[in-house]
């Protein structure tokens, strides 16, 4: 079986796999894991489907404090909490790095898989009996099964359905992150949100760390080049420079070097997630976008239906996809269209009207995450 991408969505798919009994590879394009970024919430299902795993408790052990999630105005005044530092919700649920959880997982299957680190796959074409994949080296092998776990810019769904644009689904925004060490900015374990219509500035504050965050609406897509910071800085501080509350010291805070995530808001919505003997999980298939703040359980949820398909119907690939995808697509849509409802009116609203009842809303407590 080869595993395409070494995420969440590919370690969980992996681990699965060698629990059924499969002799796994993956591959990554990177040369190591791809760290960064913000953490993941974990609860509901994905928590289930850790405690199958025997990875529960090491994510509880992992867990960070709960935080408390402030919106603010230009004078830093707070409009309105959700949670409170210290509260307990309701149902369990954890926050918990990013990198942890990658090390977790990674753990779980690094001694029983073969990993092949800076590949990718350069050509697929599906036999009878196998997949024959062409890696970007030059080597030639054949998979009984392939599962594209490679993201929301994945090259296997390329390879597999055409070009990559005809399943995105743009949101009307983008949103810029970088993670720097503690700034003084705000206390540990709060969130905060400054909105003016069409801009968005968020801080995420941590023991040992800062997030940084804008958002920003647009009528529709910029011609960007997504290897190019320069001028990604530049479409940054062309909306937000001028702007108050803390944004001159978040611009000055995020300065530097070229390490931050820029990109377009979207999901990726297909009309299927298989063709023959090749499968998507996660962001590759059906990204939900940052703005759910759900990818990476939405990842760990789908690489456990998936493998509860395929041993609900050993050797029958095509069964197992139909039950994967028919039992896991109603899921994902709710959330993907609960994430484009809200998620974009509640972080980054379009004009003053959407601002002012967002407002509304905050100041009434009817509001959460």
């Amino acid at each position: 079986m080869l595993v395409s991408g070494a995420s969440f969505a590919g370690l969980a798919t992996a681990y699965w796999l060698n629990r059924l009994g499969h002799r796994v590879t993956i591959i990554e394009v990177a040369k190591g894991l791809r760290r960064g970024g913000t953490p993941v919430d974990i609860e509901g299902e994905t928590i289930e489907i850790l405690t199958r795993m025997g990875l529960a408790d090491a994510v509880r052990a992992k867990a960070l404090p709960p935080r408390c999630f402030a919106f603010k105005d230009a004078d830093d005044r707070t409009l309105g909490r959700v949670g409170a530092a210290g509260d307990q919700a309701s149902h369990e649920r954890y926050e918990i790095h990013r990198d942890d959880l990658l090390d977790i997982l990674f753990g779980a299957v690094a001694d029983e898989t073969e990993l092949l680190f800076g590949r990718s796959i350069d050509r697929l074409e599906e036999g009878t009996d196998a997949v024959s994949i062409t890696f970007t080296d030059g080597e030639r092998r054949d998979f009984a099964l392939v599962f594209g776990c490679d993201g929301n810019r994945s090259n296997t769904r390329k390879l597999l359905f055409g070009d990559g644009e005809q399943f995105t689904h743009f949101m009307g925004g983008y949103f810029f992150l970088k993670v720097v060490p503690q700034t003084g900015l705000l206390a540990a374990n709060v969130s905060e949100v400054f909105s003016v219509p069409g801009r968005m500035a968020m801080l995420n504050g941590y023991d040992d760390r800062t997030d940084i965050g804008f958002g920003f609406r647009t009528d529709g897509e910029i011609d960007y080049d997504y290897r190019d910071r320069v001028q990604q800085r530049r479409l940054i501080h062309e909306r937000f420079d001028g702007l108050g509350w803390k944004v001159p010291a978040m611009l000055a805070g995020s300065a530097g070097d070229d390490d931050f995530y820029f990109d377009r808001i979207n999901q990726i919505r297909m009309p299927s997630w298989s063709r023959g003997r090749v499968a998507l999980v996660g962001d590759a298939g059906y990204c939900v976008s940052p703005l759910a703040g759900f990818g990476g359980s939405i990842a760990i949820i789908g690489a456990g239906r998936l493998a509860a398909a395929l041993e609900r119907y050993p050797g029958d690939h095509a069964a197992a996809f139909r039950h994967y995808e028919d039992g896991l697509r109603p899921f994902v849509e709710e959330v993907q269209e609960r994430a484009a409802s809200d998620g974009m009116a509640m972080m980054c609203p379009a004009d003053d009207g959407e601002l002012a009842e967002r407002d509304q809303k905050i100041a009434a407590g009817d509001i959460g995450f």
